[in-house]
């Protein structure tokens, strides 16, 4: 009797998904070639749709960093509410701030859009990552304050927006090596947040305007570290997607 994709039992069939789907480094899906990281295989049928988009957006991590708020609104909702409630893995900017006075601590509208849409479509969020530039800018801005009260509030606004986000187990936050640990950095490392040092690149090898959509993700591809995104996460014992894959 011939043997069709489909009647390969469920494990076979998740590790050809894995094969096809997996991305060693974040997708951005802003990027021209992002088609590519979403193949045909996603158009063989709607059982097969539903398996691989689940796996697809469950295991990638996806970095958004450096856009409008409207662009990554307009990302989840095209994706569609249930692909967008697989994400586990995001990478986002650091949020900025509008003011920092001892009276008055507000967060850029920006990143209060994007947190409260990804908390809204995303409840299944296990990691969320601050890319190195956004985070660099921000800390150097705090640093130079020098008020320890401001940078307590400052900090304290932003993990109370983190973890808004029900799901979320793991903060990830993007610093250069070379530079000096600060107070910024002991309250963050107090927040519980995991700080990924990597190495200062040259100006000439590391452009901070990141110019285009590539450069961006060539950069942050360059300072993604070894933490281990799937620690907790095994597919074949994931009961729940194979229910949905079915439903």
């Amino acid at each position: 009797m011939p043997t069709s994709f489909l009647s390969l039992s469920s494990e076979l069939r998740n590790k050809i998904y894995e094969l096809v789907l997996l991305h060693e480094q974040p997708i951005g899906p802003y990027l021209e070639n992002y088609e590519e990281h979403t193949p045909g295989l996603f158009r063989t049928n709607k059982l097969v749709h539903r398996e691989a988009s689940s796996l697809f957006y469950a295991q990638n991590r996806f970095v958004v960093c450096g856009r409008d708020a409207e662009e990554v609104v307009s990302f989840l909702d095209q994706i569609g509410g249930i692909n967008a409630a697989y994400i586990r893995h995001i990478w986002v900017s650091f949020p900025g701030f509008v003011d920092l006075k001892p009276e008055i601590i507000t967060m850029e509208e920006k990143a209060e859009c994007i947190l409260a849409k990804i908390q809204s479509e995303c409840p299944h969020l296990h990691t969320l990552t601050t890319d190195l530039h956004s985070t660099a800018i921000v800390e150097a801005k705090l640093d130079r304050l020098d008020n320890p009260i401001i940078v307590d509030e400052a900090l304290k606004l932003v993990d109370t927006r983190f973890r808004a986000i029900p799901s979320l187990q793991h903060i990830i936050v993007m610093l250069y090596l070379d530079e000096p640990d600060n107070y910024v950095r002991e309250q963050m490392k107090n927040r519980g947040w995991t700080l990924s040092k990597s190495e200062f690149v040259e100006e000439s090898d590391f452009d901070l305007s990141w110019s285009s959509d590539e450069d961006y993700m060539d950069n942050s591809r360059r300072y993604h570290d070894d933490y281990d995104y799937e620690d907790d996460y095994d597919i074949d014992n994931d009961s729940d997607f194979w229910r949905r894959a079915g439903d």
